[in-house]
């Protein structure tokens, strides 16, 4: 029998997709790709805003339409929270919430015997262990370290559907990113909800984590994904500087750039503070690769404030900003909040910090050029060139070969591009 798998949302979506394909293809199922013909499909759904339940809701309608007779599980997110009103949607097998996944077959061979199967079930307080044996990528892998959030911020559904933080064991993440190098992957990349509050729960420290990865031979780059400022404290920064395999590229989440705006989003620092975690990147790192998200347009968000977040943008130079324009959450402290922006400027505040943006990245790109870099090569780019990126996550195209590390002058800067040569 054929399976194939949809995945709106995050990357954490995307390793918990893969880990169950796998799972499915272990029991003799054969993977195929979402628009070919299948008996059963998972969607793995999003939540974080109402367009995504929008976008998750349209999609089961689609793809019903299209494979009336297919099995479909919907899992994720969205059916953690709204599991109950999906089982009653026309062409719904089952719902799978963000629990439970490791059933995925005996739920799936339910199906397949004319049953409907509701498997969301209330969020454990111990991480459910999946894994990821193949990249589905030729050089870097996901990995994921950790489940949950207990952060609340007050635009945010996801403590509420993914559930306290919950951390995996070093052991399973270690034996998966030996798997991985194994299989010819070069990077990984250490994801899940807050990994910033890896080990919380258990008494494991992320950085020791690292340093255990940091000795596997044949993983080249550990890249981290989204942090919280807190985690970058004097001693950590210094401590993750000696491992030579981590990547001076962090993502670090602000939100606003305004303190008041900060507050009022319960995020659990000042503006003032988020600088100073940036000076104790930049004091360690040389020239290190800092990215970050901003939401405009926060309820009660004044000229003022928008402004004073603008100001810090420009101040603290980012790498690359990822602007979302503030999208009401049904079910958050936020959505009662007075004050509502206009949905006309909350973009036109996203708009101007996307141009910002682009400055920046230009700048920061900028600063590359005429420098001899290690590029990663990931893929084919057209014309005898090869896609890589380097350890600070600048794209690069360059006569390279994918798969290969290769030294490369680079030379110019296009549509945030680096273009160089081996």
């Amino acid at each position: 029998m054929k399976a194939a798998a949809y995945t709106l949302g995050c990357k954490v979506n995307q390793y918990d997709t893969n880990a169950m394909m796998e799972l499915l293809e272990e029991a003799g199922f054969q993977r195929v790709g979402f628009h070919e013909e299948a008996d059963v499909y998972l969607i793995n759904t999003c939540t974080v805003t109402n367009a995504a339940d929008k976008k998750s809701r349209n999609m089961i309608r689609r793809l019903h339409k299209s494979h009336p007779g297919a099995i479909i599980c919907v899992c994720g997110c969205l059916a953690q929270r709204d599991g109950e009103a999906l089982l009653k949607t026309e062409g719904v097998s089952a719902v799978i919430g963000t629990e439970r996944r490791r059933q995925i077959v005996a739920i799936v061979r339910e199906c397949l015997d004319g049953k409907r199967v509701d498997g969301v079930q209330e969020i454990g307080s111990v991480y459910e262990e999946l894994r990821v044996k193949t990249a589905g990528e030729l050089t870097r892998g996901y990995i994921k370290i950790q489940e949950g959030c207990n952060n609340f911020c007050s635009y945010c559904i996801i403590p509420y559907v993914r559930g306290r933080v919950r951390s995996r064991g070093s052991g399973g993440i270690y034996a998966e990113a030996q798997g991985l190098a194994e299989a010819g992957v070069q990077e990984i990349v250490l994801t899940g909800i807050h990994i910033s509050s890896y080990g919380e729960d258990t008494g494991e420290e992320l950085f020791d984590l690292l340093h255990r990865l940091d000795s596997i031979s044949g993983i080249r780059r550990i890249r981290l994904g989204s942090l919280e400022p807190h985690i970058l404290t004097e001693d950590f920064v210094c401590r993750l500087k000696t491992l030579g395999k981590v990547c001076p590229h962090f993502h670090i989440s602000l939100q606003s750039g305004s303190s008041s705006v900060l507050k009022r989003m319960n995020r659990k620092y000042t503006a003032s503070q988020f600088a100073g975690y940036l000076d104790t990147i930049r004091r360690t790192y040389d020239c290190p690769a800092v990215t970050t998200d901003v939401i405009t347009g926060f309820p009660g968000e004044t000229e003022q404030e928008f402004q004073e977040t603008r100001r810090f943008l420009e101040e603290q130079q980012f790498s690359r900003i990822h602007v979302f324009p503030y999208s009401e959450r049904k079910g958050t402290p936020a959505e009662r909040m007075e004050e509502k922006i206009p949905v006309s400027v909350r973009r036109e505040r996203a708009n101007d910090l996307i141009e910002l943006g682009k400055q920046l990245e230009y700048n920061y790109a900028e600063r590359f050029i005429g420098t001899v870099q290690d590029v990663l090569f990931e893929q084919a780019a057209g014309d005898g060139m090869a896609e890589g990126y380097t350890d600070r996550y600048l794209r690069v195209h360059a006569d390279g070969i994918p798969g290969a590390l290769e030294k490369v002058l680079l030379q110019r800067c296009e549509n945030g591009i680096l273009y160089g040569k081996r």
